[in-house]
């Protein structure tokens, strides 16, 4: 099979399209011919170095993918050979064949091909973790997505308006918000030439956000935590600005307010059963309420490096897809 490899941490154009031997299988595993992989920041920073978990080198970049199953271990009972799936791990995706525990697989409807399966696993999965199980999202309420225009946000977008929340979305470019619009935002507001925390109180009549997931961190989430509302609750998912933001606990004190952490990954491991609920969930809204993943540009495998070099340019809107041919 072709394959990505990372041989070192360190730039991206270190990565080497190699033909590799297939991976062994154990018995409670599952061998999958790979058509899409989609591409994230995760999957870059740890090329660099730069993410929590360092694999042992060499190793396939790729978290999340879809495609068809060909083998299942003799252990497997929640799959079979045909099955069109999505699977998601910290790597591996990169790849013309993929072997997974059966336990990270989720059958992906006939209706969704497999550029949407390979994304909706990290964007709206995420997103329906975050506003539903964690800050409870309720009709009626104000929710706040920040980096609107990415994978995550816009899912958020969609997902806010489908529980029946106003949304509001926040983005860096002037460029990138007609696209938020198009995703079903009531509002959408430019953070880079504009103060977030004035206009979020504008357009809520002093009030703020009941609902914030904040995708950027740094000055944008100081911003966050200055128009949240009354018993409001922020998520902390991600920190794509670069900084790490100290919450002063005064101000979560004095704004009667819940800081709410989600990491999908540490989740799903440790809830399976849940994780499978939830996944059953979004494919049910995929099918009866037209939820759709915005895939902004497709790459060959062998353009993985230009893939995510494009994706680190924040110039895309959504999410970037490597087709996969086998």
């Amino acid at each position: 099979m072709k394959a990505i490899v990372c041989s070192k941490f360190g730039e991206l154009d270190t990565l080497e399209l190699r033909d590799m031997p297939s991976p062994a299988m154990t018995p409670t595993q599952v061998r999958v011919s790979a058509r899409a992989a989609g591409v994230g920041f995760m999957d870059a920073l740890m090329i660099k170095g730069l993410y929590q978990l360092k694999p042992d080198l060499p190793y396939i970049p790729g978290a999340v993918g879809a495609g068809v199953v060909t083998e299942v271990g003799d252990q497997v009972d929640n799959v079979a050979v045909g099955d069109r799936v999505s699977y998601l791990n910290y790597f591996g995706a990169f790849a013309q064949e993929v072997v997974t525990e059966s336990s990270s697989i989720v059958q992906i409807p006939d209706t969704m091909d497999f550029a949407q399966g390979a994304t909706f696993r990290l964007s709206f999965t995420p997103a329906y973790l975050a506003l539903k199980l964690r800050a409870q999202l309720q009709p009626g309420e104000v929710l706040l997505v920040t980096g609107a225009s990415g994978g995550v946000g816009h899912a958020a977008v969609q997902l806010g308006k489908l529980m029946g929340a106003t949304v509001i979305g926040s983005v860096g470019r002037a460029e990138k918000m007609d696209a938020v619009r198009s995703f079903g935002a009531d509002h959408v507001v430019n953070h880079a030439n504009e103060s977030l925390r004035t206009r979020v109180k504008e357009l809520t009549d002093g009030r703020g956000a009941d609902v914030t997931l904040d995708l950027i961190g740094g000055d944008v989430f100081d911003e966050c935590l200055h128009c949240v509302n009354l018993l409001g609750r922020i998520i902390v998912m991600g920190f794509t600005s670069g900084r790490i933001p100290q919450i002063p606990a005064n101000l979560v004190l004095l704004k009667n307010c819940s800081i709410l952490g989600v990491f999908l990954g540490g989740w799903m491991t440790r809830d399976l059963a849940g994780s499978t609920r939830l996944n059953q969930e979004l494919a049910e809204l995929a099918q009866n309420e037209s939820l759709h993943a915005h895939i902004s540009n497709r790459f060959p495998l062998e353009s993985a490096v230009l893939a995510m070099k494009t994706l680190l340019q924040r110039d895309t809107v959504g999410k970037i897809v490597l087709d996969i041919t086998n």
